[in-house]
């Protein structure tokens, strides 16, 4: 077991025990943020014949005077024009044979042959042209490419399941009543939706209680493919789930020189990776941000890199990368950011009143006017 290594060698370790990536083929309409499992090419040139791109009419560029003589409308076959001859054309329609330019409607049937107004035969795809690549997440405009590209099915990767269990005596469901001492439960609600946006499917678990037996009782009974707790993994009395992975589990590493989000550990339960996140709401979002998205999904980041300049002091953390929640936005061409909350790791609403993070490098404050890094949520 390594201890307090960096977010890089975390997610490094992490990736050794990676679960296994498989495939379904859905259809279009269930496609929607799916990733896709492997490359797809073009079955067709796209497009697949040369068609106007306006309305108007379809003619000889050498002729002076023209002579309408038929119509023709997308999803027609193609026509023929002659010497003189002018055929009225829809956007999209098949460019009759001998035709070389379009008459925009509005310029009437004498006006300027334009030979720019012709979308060409393949020009944007060629038949097996590999448009879509491994990896891609099917966007709006990317399930509309397959369609183009003549695919009704895509092979795209089976969404991990992921169990997400929150752990501790002072837990209560929202919506139930609280005792003295006790808290709603928030963490496994931010988390499950931290996993739709990066495709999986999350599985919420019951609260466990700070028991061994409980946890190890709830550990034994999921059927998943990776394993995310949130609580009881840094070096109090109570965290069962460190302790029930140093007795019987396998621990890869644990802690990481991040702040906040310093204590979380991974390794296997049974053969399953388990990720240990803390229980403080901050740092369970952003080590989930940083170390467990990029390893169930790299195509899926939840922050852009960026540069701003700083219109607050921020302070850093003693060998520590620092993550400090800044509101990023654009001023006079440039990014700015500024802070609006305090800054503590129990603080949920200083993730929604901020859109980004510091990225300070460790043993490293900011002063007002200083460009930093900074990571911008998607």
């Amino acid at each position: 077991m390594e201890t307090l290594v960096t977010i890089e060698r975390a997610i490094e370790i992490a990736r050794r025990a990676a679960f296994i990536n498989t495939s379904e083929l859905v259809s279009l309409s269930q496609a929607h943020n799916r990733i896709l499992h492997q490359d797809l090419a073009s079955k067709v040139d796209d497009p697949r014949f040369d068609n106007s791109a306006m309305d108007g009419w379809a003619v000889r560029s050498i002729d002076q005077e023209r002579v309408e003589v038929n119509t023709a409308a997308a999803g027609s076959p193609p026509a023929k024009i002659g010497e003189g001859e002018a055929i009225r054309i829809m956007t999209g329609a098949p460019m009759p044979e001998g035709a070389d330019a379009i008459v925009l409607i509005e310029d009437g049937l004498q006006g300027k042959a334009h030979t720019n107004f012709i979308r060409r035969q393949g020009e944007n795809l060629s038949h097996g042209t590999v448009a879509l690549r491994v990896g891609q997440i099917m966007t709006p405009a990317a399930i509309s490419l397959a369609a183009t590209m003549g695919h009704a099915t895509i092979p795209v990767r089976v969404k991990p399941r992921v169990a997400v269990i929150s752990t501790g005596d002072e837990l209560v469901t929202p919506g139930e009543e609280l005792g003295a001492g006790s808290i709603y439960e928030s963490n496994s609600y931010g988390l499950c939706a931290l996993l739709e946006k990066i495709g999986c499917t999350p599985l919420l678990q019951e609260v466990v209680v700070d028991s061994l037996d409980a946890l190890r009782t709830m550990l034994n009974s999921l059927d998943c493919d990776v394993i995310l707790t949130s609580g009881g993994v840094s070096m109090g009395e109570f965290d069962y789930v460190r302790k029930l992975m140093e007795q019987e589990g396998d621990i890869h590493f644990w802690k990481i020189a991040m702040r906040p989000g310093g204590p979380p550990l991974f390794g296997t339960w049974n053969g399953t990776p388990l990720f240990g996140l803390p229980g403080n709401p901050v740092s369970s979002h952003l080590v989930f941000t940083m170390i467990v998205a990029p390893w169930l999904s790299p195509e899926s980041p939840l922050v852009n890199q960026v540069r701003v300049r700083l219109k607050d002091a921020v302070k850093g953390a003693p060998n520590k990368v620092c993550f400090r929640r800044i509101q990023i936005s654009s001023e006079n061409d440039q990014l700015v950011a500024t802070t609006h909350t305090h800054q503590g790791s129990g603080n949920i609403h200083s993730m929604v009143a901020h859109n980004g993070v510091t990225l300070l490098p460790p043993d490293t404050s900011a002063n007002s006017g200083d460009i930093i890094d900074a990571l911008w949520f998607l």
